[in-house]
């Protein structure tokens, strides 16, 4: 896995989501073009997360959840060793529960899990 796609994934898991936003915006120039979709899903996924952590936002970054788990369809169930598959159902979950509520902080922000092993 890309050192640097690593260290997005470890501040996006740690809750500073502008700090991976920002590693993986410059991934993803230097990226593959097959990586790209999926690595734009990502940098939404940690827009639409500081959103909600940040500005207590909702309705627009929910929407940005969900085009992120749109990319993410072809990517399933891994892809660069990320766990797509378990993210996206963790993601929609969240999404939809705070849809229904109207608020943040009532669940944290799924993290991110990655294969351990590159056989499996």
């Amino acid at each position: 896995m890309d050192s640097r796609l690593r260290e997005g994934i470890n501040l996006f898991n740690q809750g500073r989501f502008f700090e991976a936003h920002e590693n993986w915006e410059m991934l993803c120039q230097s990226a593959e073009i097959n990586d790209k979709s999926f690595l734009e899903g990502l940098i939404q996924l940690a827009a639409a997360c500081r959103l909600i952590d940040d500005f207590g936002e909702i309705r627009g970054p929910v929407k940005l959840i969900y085009q992120a788990l749109i990319r993410f369809e072809n990517y399933q169930p891994t892809y660069l060793d990320i766990k797509v598959a378990d993210l996206a159902v963790a993601m929609e979950a969240w999404a939809k529960e705070l849809e229904a509520s109207g608020v943040r902080g009532q669940k944290p922000v799924p993290t991110i899990a990655v294969r351990r092993f590159g056989f499996f």
